[in-house]
């Protein structure tokens, strides 16, 4: 897994630095609807468990699975127009980054500065 995030997020960076993300105006959608996936599916959990013992685990929906859906459309990849392969790649990685930043400010202990500082 370690290797296929990493070329993923070659693949998005070379995106972001001069393909077809390159401009605030046409990286925007994916950042908005990953925004929106990230939001709607914690909002769906917390008011099907609210008031119960789960309400707490509102940000375990949020992420999308990457794998699954990128893997989809490499299988695809002949009849996938590739901006689509590239908007998905893209609305995929910024929800994970958007629930990795959730998970790790909402349900992590306190921080350890001497670790952060040896990192």
């Amino acid at each position: 897994m370690v290797v296929f995030f990493f070329l993923i997020g070659l693949e998005l960076k070379r995106e972001i630095l001069v393909g077809e993300l390159a401009s605030f105006r046409k990286a925007i959608l994916p950042v908005m609807a990953a925004f929106g996936g990230v939001v709607f599916p914690a909002l769906i959990y917390t008011a099907i468990n609210h008031g119960t013992e789960y309400a707490s685990g509102w940000a375990i929906p949020v992420a999308t699975d990457i794998a699954f859906a990128v893997g989809i459309l490499v299988l695809l990849a002949d009849r996938v127009p590739r901006n689509l392969l590239i908007f998905l790649t893209a609305l995929a990685i910024v929800d994970d980054l958007f629930a990795v930043t959730i998970i790790g400010a909402f349900y992590s202990g306190p921080l350890d500065m001497q670790a952060v500082i040896v990192a």
